[in-house]
């Protein structure tokens, strides 16, 4: 019999086969290896399962597929299939360059009580997208009844995500925060210097739009009671430049 996972990595993905072979990497690199991959794809037309299952000599890691209904759809659906005790969401596009990551993340989190947690942001080559992605603002709003975290990186206990019926799908953007506030109550914080970097393709891609579009979402959410349902911003999955365009 196959032994259970301690973490299951899930990835949700729609046409990331230029993004996700960097973030496989990294994970067959990793010095922790009891955890298992699953990729959680919005039925990718770009070649994604080709490049996922090129490293199944690397990694445990199977690959399922899911209507093209939204990263909170993605993620549930991977979840429902994970093994392991933690799940540690990454989206296809980080990069995590410290062999050390998940040992750190899993070692930190349970040190300090957690059942939620994320890794430090980093913005890289993006003026903006270091504005619209603060981290310090983050590590503050984490002090709060009410914290926030980016759906790139998010470490939390299965049992909890389960009880809490996982990410809200009626959600088109914010579910990611959604969650962080109603996980709050049970434990929640950010790991001090263990990083991922986000790509920055979506600010190259929309600049200041973007960055406009985040911090009217963020005054939304502190002005309509911490909730996102009626909120009508949506965000378009699958919708970004290749990797070396």
């Amino acid at each position: 019999m196959a032994k259970t996972p301690l973490i299951s990595v899930v990835i949700p993905a729609y046409n990331e086969a230029t993004y996700i072979d960097r973030l496989l990497e990294a994970l067959s690199k990793q010095n922790f290896e009891d955890f298992e991959v699953i990729v959680s794809d919005a039925q990718s037309k770009d070649g994604t399962k080709e490049v996922a299952d090129s490293f199944k000599d690397k990694l445990d890691i199977k690959f399922v597929e899911a209507p093209p209904l939204g990263p909170a759809h993605g993620r549930n659906i991977g979840a429902a299939k994970a093994k392991g005790e933690w799940l540690l969401f990454l989206d296809a596009d980080v990069d995590v360059r410290d062999a050390g990551f998940m040992n750190k993340m899993l070692a930190k989190t349970t040190e300090k009580g957690w059942n939620t947690s994320s890794a430090q942001l980093k913005v890289e080559r993006s003026l903006l997208g270091k504005i619209g992605h603060s981290q310090g603002y983050m590590n503050l709003a984490a002090h709060t009844k009410h914290p926030i975290f980016q759906g790139y990186c998010m470490f939390t206990k299965k049992q909890l995500f389960e009880k809490l019926n996982g990410f809200n799908e009626k959600i088109k953007y914010g579910e990611d925060n959604d969650y962080a506030t109603r996980s709050a109550p049970y434990g929640f914080g950010f790991v001090k210097k263990t990083y991922y970097y986000v790509d920055p393709r979506r600010y190259e891609q929309e600049g200041w739009r973007l960055l406009f579009k985040n911090i009217s979402h963020e005054i939304y959410r502190l002005t309509h009671g911490f909730s996102f349902e009626n909120n009508r911003q949506t965000y378009e999955f699958g919708k970004h430049k290749k990797r070396g365009d």
